[in-house]
């Protein structure tokens, strides 16, 4: 009864439906880049579109409500399952926390790092990495691009950027109004 219903394209639309949901159900539960997925999304399309166009437009209907509770029942229950079921307790999902506050560099002491003199260890193009009194920070050049190894001061401090320029060893460093 189910293949008169379905008319001159029964078989095909049967397969792509069992394929479709095989492809749903195997991307729900293996770590991928949603290739089933769109396998599935087109199996179910191909369905769809067979009937329309050569079997029953009511079965076509049919198919797609079907297919739309389906769908979305398995993404709530994958949801639910991440959340609290076995799945929250896999592989698959990160539970690890930071418990660390976070800082802002324009802190005090981030601030006193004005004037500080130290080396780049990378290049500065703009941004790189310098050792600035024995800590390696993330700076941004001001201006040029600064070669690895090559002096630099820290010109100013301003949110999550230090800014530094390069910086000759017969310059006096500058000092702030507060450190005269």
């Amino acid at each position: 009864m189910l293949i008169e219903t379905l008319g001159p394209t029964a078989i095909p639309t049967i397969i792509c439906l069992v394929l479709g949901l095989l492809f749903f159900i195997f991307e729900m539960f293996t770590p991928g880049v949603g290739v089933p997925f769109a396998l599935g999304i087109l199996c179910l399309v191909a369905a769809i579109v067979m009937q329309f166009a050569q079997g029953n437009q009511i079965v076509a209907l049919y198919i797609t409500a079907i297919s739309l509770v389906i769908t979305i029942l398995a993404v709530i229950l994958m949801v639910r399952s991440f959340q609290r079921g076995r799945l929250s307790r896999s592989f698959l999902v990160l539970n690890d926390s930071i418990d660390g506050a976070s800082t802002d560099l324009a802190s005090d002491s981030a601030l006193a790092l004005v004037g500080s003199v130290g080396e780049a260890i990378t290049t500065l193009r703009p941004a790189g990495i310098a050792d600035i009194n024995g800590k390696r920070l993330d700076v941004t050049a001001a201006g040029t691009f600064v070669q690895k190894g090559c002096r630099v001061r820290v010109i100013s401090v301003e949110g999550l950027r230090i800014l530094v320029e390069e910086h000759s060893s017969h310059e006096p460093p500058v000092l702030d109004d507060g450190d005269r």
